[in-house]
């Protein structure tokens, strides 16, 4: 081939590559990047509500939107915008503003496609590359969250970017453009969820026609709220209520007060909201101040409420009359419920009072000796505590939010005892004494004797009350610890809990007299049923004495006699002789102390002849008592059972109570900031949010040096290269024709 035919190859192909370059390359050029990765800057005024103040209150912000492409898929373009707003000043970022959006784009078009990004959004999401003089269709992103919550539908996210013309901005030329929308619903308020949110917001933006770039952008976005009769409880109401003072409460177990310095949370939630009620949960903790739940004072109910009148729906709940105030409260007696007596109590309007400068109606709740029930006592089924409430409770209410400002409460509530003389159905003890046995066929030995009692059953014999005890006995050796079995047995006694007699029918066997000292008492001779020889002794009353700290009545039985007795095993006639002291607290029954000597003897012949002799022998010696530290803890027990028998057919505060408010200063502040809401906003059409921004000098610059090297890059592709293929190919087949 010849140099000269080779130029006119050369230049047909530069003929050929320079359409191409224009048609085919730089179209596919007008893209967005994979690598997108911008940085763009707002300054701007926000002005948000101070729900306190009622008045907006500004501060100049700055607005960092970064934008990064992630990925490609399927030809889309999935693309993250970050968004985060700073104060101007300290930098402090207003975390409430941070948000994070993920959009799925058409690299070519700028259009948003559906099923990708973090929602199906329409329109272009920006200015396509090569923007025309035509309106657009453009997704705003403001109205994200309303369409993911379904306030809006996708299409009124949509704003229409009006073409205004051409203007030199920064020194380029660029097309104008402005959108707008008014009133879009968007939600509600969070703080009060009854309130409507509307959102409108305008836009102006100056578009680089090359390139689609958005060069400057001015944006005014501001959100109302327009509020309902605020005359009505919250549907989102969640707030608690502190009372503190001290309490004094009986001791049932000890009868003795035990006090208390408090704090009691009244916490008060709605949980459900409907269009005719609401479920309000009413939580009453309260708290000593070690943090100790004290249980009688704590209660929690979720009841039914009018949220207008904040009358309680008998309907839906077991409770009637006013959950509390009414909110517009007037100068007249109202109902409340009262969960002291758990009824409703009139609380009279007692006139107006000022309270560090804020108008208040006082109120007075007076109960007297109000029957609030019964309560039962541990141990005794057939008797109880009869309840009675004697309180005033003071209510100081600002009148036009109906809140409670400040509380004063003083209460007590008295129980009228039942005779106390029984024993109980859970009585259980153990009882530990020591001595000496000598048998016949175990020789001396020293002995511990313990001694378990419990409850086991209840019975009713004609209206009286039988306790079926189970008595066992266990002796030891205390020398090898070994039981000895001889002296070891377990009995079932049937005995009548109010005179702790024996019950003939129940029980392992019939038996008479006492099985103990009863509760009261008295100075005489009883017959008590002597477990050494399964037959009745009597005791007699010798003296009163005081005995280990303890006021006691001694009783004695000293007897010498001739019995049938089968204890050991056999039935035979034994000689009984004994002196048994018991030391016995009168009002409680209780056996502080006991000393015992006992010997039984046969005589042989009568035992193996049937033929009464004049000599006896010893067959069995005990000597029994209770060691001090028993003795110590019988009388503990006796002196605390004398007080609770001492409460026997009384009347005696069993809780007092005396609390007021916690936080007068932070009650007053929140009744004035529930007082301006209602006056201000009730009914009325409120801004909550205005917002300014525009792009920073900074970006608007980078912006312009960006769309200034695209749009040379997209001239140079599709204009000069193409133009400088075709020259070059002209000159060549110029040189060409010559040759």
């Amino acid at each position: 081939m010849k140099k000269r035919d080779l130029l006119a190859i050369v230049a047909i192909i530069f003929f050929l590559i320079s359409p191409s370059l224009a048609f085919y390359v730089v179209p596919s050029m007008k893209r967005l990047p994979d690598d997108l990765n911008e940085v763009i800057y707002y300054d701007g005024k926000l002005g948000m509500l101070n729900e306190k103040t009622l008045e907006m209150e500004y501060r100049d912000v700055t607005i960092i939107r970064h934008i990064k492409a992630l990925r490609e898929e399927n030809g889309v373009l999935i693309v993250r915008e970050d968004i985060e707003v700073r104060d101007k000043y300290t930098n402090e970022e207003l975390e409430d503003f941070r948000m994070t959006k993920i959009y799925g784009v058409d690299p070519y078009t700028t259009e948003n496609i559906a099923g990708y990004g973090d929602l199906d959004r329409l329109g272009q999401w920006l200015f396509p590359i090569g923007v025309e003089k035509k309106n657009y269709e453009v997704w705003n992103s403001d109205l994200d969250d309303a369409c993911k919550k379904g306030y809006i539908e996708p299409e009124e996210a949509v704003a229409t970017a009006h073409f205004l013309g051409e203007e030199i901005r920064a020194g380029i030329k660029t097309y104008k453009y402005y959108g707008s929308q008014e009133n879009v619903f968007t939600g509600y308020l969070p703080t009060l969820p009854e309130a409507k949110m509307y959102y409108s917001g305008e836009i102006f933006a100056w578009v680089e026609p090359q390139t689609g770039t958005i060069i400057d952008l001015q944006k005014h976005v501001s959100q109302y709220a327009v509020f309902p009769d605020l005359h009505k409880l919250p549907s989102n109401l969640n707030i608690s209520v502190y009372l503190t003072g001290n309490i004094s409460m009986l001791n049932t177990t000890t009868a003795q007060y035990e006090n208390f310095n408090v704090t009691v949370c009244n916490h008060v939630e709605v949980e459900n909201a409907t269009d005719n009620y609401y479920l309000v949960k009413n939580e009453v903790i309260a708290e000593d101040e070690n943090g100790n739940r004290i249980e009688e004072l704590c209660s929690s109910s979720v009841d039914a409420v009018n949220p207008y009148t904040l009358e309680y729906i008998q309907m839906l709940s077991n409770k009637k009359g006013l959950m509390s105030f009414p909110i517009g409260v007037q100068k007249k007696n109202y109902l409340l419920w009262n969960p002291d007596i758990n009824n409703v109590s009139v609380a009279k309007y007692k006139g107006e009072e000022e309270i560090v400068g804020l108008k208040t109606y006082k109120y007075v709740v007076d109960v007297d000796n109000y029957y609030i029930g019964k309560e039962s006592i541990e141990g005794m089924s057939d008797r109880f505590v009869e309840l009675y409430y004697d309180g005033t409770t003071t209510y100081y209410v600002e009148p036009t939010s109906g809140s409670v400002v400040y509380v004063e409460k003083t209460g007590q509530v008295n129980a009228v005892f039942p005779d106390l003389h029984t024993i109980p159905e859970n009585f259980a003890g153990e009882v530990k004494m020591e001595g000496e046995l000598w048998a016949a066929t175990e020789g001396k030995k020293s002995i511990e004797m313990i001694r378990k009692i419990n409850v086991e059953n209840v019975y009713w014999e004609e209206g009286n009350k039988v306790l079926l005890l189970k008595d066992e006995t266990t002796v030891y050796d205390r020398k090898t610890g070994e039981k000895i079995d001889i002296a070891c047995k377990t009995e079932y006694h049937g005995v009548y809990a109010d005179t702790a007699e024996e019950a003939k029918n129940y029980g392992d066997r019939p038996r008479e007299g006492l099985y103990t000292f009863p509760p009261g008492t008295e100075k005489r001779s009883y017959l008590m049923w002597n477990p050494e020889i399964n037959a009745p002794s009597v005791v007699y009353f010798v003296r009163e004495e005081d005995h280990n700290g303890v006021h006691t009545y001694l009783f004695q039985t000293k007897e010498d006699r001739i019995v049938k007795d089968d204890t050991m095993g056999m039935e035979m006639t034994v000689r009984y002789i004994t002196t048994t002291n018991y030391w016995v607290e009168p009002n409680t029954g209780i056996v502080i102390d006991m000393k015992k000597e006992s010997v039984k003897k046969i005589n042989p012949l009568e035992t193996f002849l049937g033929i009464r002799g004049l000599f006896w022998i010893d067959v069995y010696k005990l000597t029994l008592s209770f060691p001090e530290d028993t003795q110590q803890e019988m009388a503990e027990q006796a002196k605390q059972m004398m007080e609770l028998i001492k409460l026997s057919n009384s009347k005696v505060p069993a809780l007092k109570v005396n609390l007021k408010s916690k936080d007068l200063i932070g009650s007053i502040e929140s009744a004035k900031m529930q007082k301006k809401q209602i006056e201000k906003l009730s009914g009325n059409k409120v801004k909550v949010l205005d917002l300014t921004y525009w792009t920073s000098e900074k970006s608007v610059d980078h912006m312009v040096e960006k769309a200034r090297e695209a749009s040379f890059l997209l001239m140079f592709m599709q204009i000069i290269v193409p133009a400088f293929l075709v020259v070059v190919g002209l000159a060549m087949i110029a040189i060409w024709i010559r040759r």
